[in-house]
């Protein structure tokens, strides 16, 4: 159930000494205007609204019953008020009659917005999204991804956007990033931007961003906006798949635990060659911490597709966990996000293989000593002793070669982005937006 307070912003009084601020002047009717209370759309009126917000949620959420001993479960956000509560005896009576007995005792009898009280249900729509709470799953309305469609068409073939058009774009972004926890990472580096975007200023569309918007393309069309679980959206669930995985400067290894899967990969010449070159001071990216991403990458690319039949149908996605003895890559894992060219590159091709095969991906840090097996696996190249003490360490664990070397791996990402047509928008110039 939500509930909405009547003409919130005027409920809030600007101090004496402040309303100045808030004047006009209409020079046709010789008439001043002076604001007494906080307007709708000064940027300062959601945060001075929200200390009586707060204060509203405060009262409702110490209430109690034999339910809820502990008070009443309530989530605000500005003057949108939200309660979930399970349909026992008349615990959804009360719940209603508290939040507006809190909201008449704050801001008296005419806060009070009966249109905007919807009824219980097991749907609703809050704050731009429809949770269904049978379905256990949340989902973004049909309508909002059309906006974010057409939206990242037109910023995909301008060549500025000006700010107000930026910031749709990530308002519009902003509700898949909730749906889609691989989009997070690329809402941040929008936002990135934004930090240093004055009023009369535009945005670049470099070709990095246009990558970006390629995958945004591609995640508008996947099935998954219409349902995603809500099992991701609070302690992560325990992992459907453990995969250990290392790097070295000989080659790579990631082990696929429940299923004793093994993969190992030796890089060529040209790979050990960029590897020395980093070593000696050339900024080629090709460290440590990209060759650990590496191990992931070659890991799904492998076994993403058995993963995703696994994940139950219209059920919550497969949770694959990798254990890595390098921080950064874990952090990298986690976040989605580099500095580093080429491992974005990787990065964007996780975060669709993550979206399109259904799968939640998340990363911890393993200490060397617990992590001998992958160790072993990413160092058969540099010495036959390790194939020995790998395959005494995996016995009776499938092999499996990959197809693909680590140009191959990039030029993936680079056919999708080719191959992704973006339609032109019904704008007379797409230059600037």
């Amino acid at each position: 159930m939500a509930g909405d307070v009547a003409s919130a912003f005027r409920n809030i009084s600007i101090h004496s000494k402040s309303v100045y601020l808030f004047a006009g002047l209409i020079e046709e009717e010789n008439a001043l205007v002076i604001e007494l209370s906080a307007p709708f759309g000064w940027t300062g009126s959601p945060g001075i609204y929200e200390i009586v917000g707060g204060a509203i949620s405060y009262i409702h959420g110490n209430h109690t019953n034999a339910t809820y001993p502990d008070g009443f479960f309530n989530y605000h956000w500005v003057d949108d008020h939200i309660n979930v509560a399970v349909d026992v005896g008349s615990s959804c009576v009360e719940i209603d009659r508290s939040l507006r007995f809190a909201i008449v005792a704050v801001l008296g009898a005419d806060a009070i917005n009966d249109k905007k009280f919807t009824a219980w249900g097991t749907r609703q729509r809050v704050l731009g999204l429809e949770f269904d709470s049978t379905a256990e799953s949340v989902s973004m309305p049909p309508d909002k991804v059309e906006k974010a469609r057409r939206l990242v068409a037109a910023a995909y073939l301008a060549s500025h956007l000006s700010r107000k058009a930026y910031r749709s774009l990530m308002g519009s972004l902003r509700h898949v990033a909730t749906c889609v926890r691989a989009a997070r990472p690329f809402l941040q580096r929008l936002r990135i931007r934004e930090g240093h975007l004055h009023r009369y200023q535009r945005v670049s569309i470099t070709v990095d961003m246009k990558q970006d918007l390629l995958w945004w393309w591609l995640v508008l069309h996947t099935p998954h906006l219409n349902g995603v679980s809500m099992a991701y959206f609070n302690t992560l669930p325990p992992p459907d798949t453990v995969v250990e995985m290392d790097a070295s400067d000989v080659g790579l290894c990631a082990l696929d635990v429940f299923s004793s899967l093994a993969l190992t990969y030796a890089f060529s010449q040209d790979e050990l060659d960029l590897i020395n070159e980093f070593k000696s001071g050339v900024a080629n990216g090709f460290d440590i911490n990209f060759r650990e991403l590496l191990s992931c990458a070659f890991a799904v690319h492998a076994w993403g597709h058995r993963w995703s039949t696994l994940a139950v149908q219209g059920g919550r996605p497969h949770h694959v966990h990798f254990r890595i003895d390098n921080t950064s890559a874990v952090a990298w894992q986690n976040k989605m996000a580099s500095r580093n060219p080429r491992a974005q590159v990787i990065i964007r091709l996780l975060s669709w293989w993550e979206t399109s095969f259904c799968l939640r991906f998340s990363a911890s840090h393993v200490s060397g000593s617990e992590h001998s097996r992958a160790d072993a696996g990413s160092r058969i190249p540099a010495n036959s002793s390790y194939a020995q003490l790998f395959a005494s360490l995996t016995p009776g664990w499938s092999q499996v070669t990959p197809t693909v070397d680590i140009q191959g791996l990039t030029k993936l990402w680079q056919r999708i982005s080719e191959h992704t047509p973006l339609p032109t928008p019904r704008l007379t110039n797409t230059g600037v937006l």
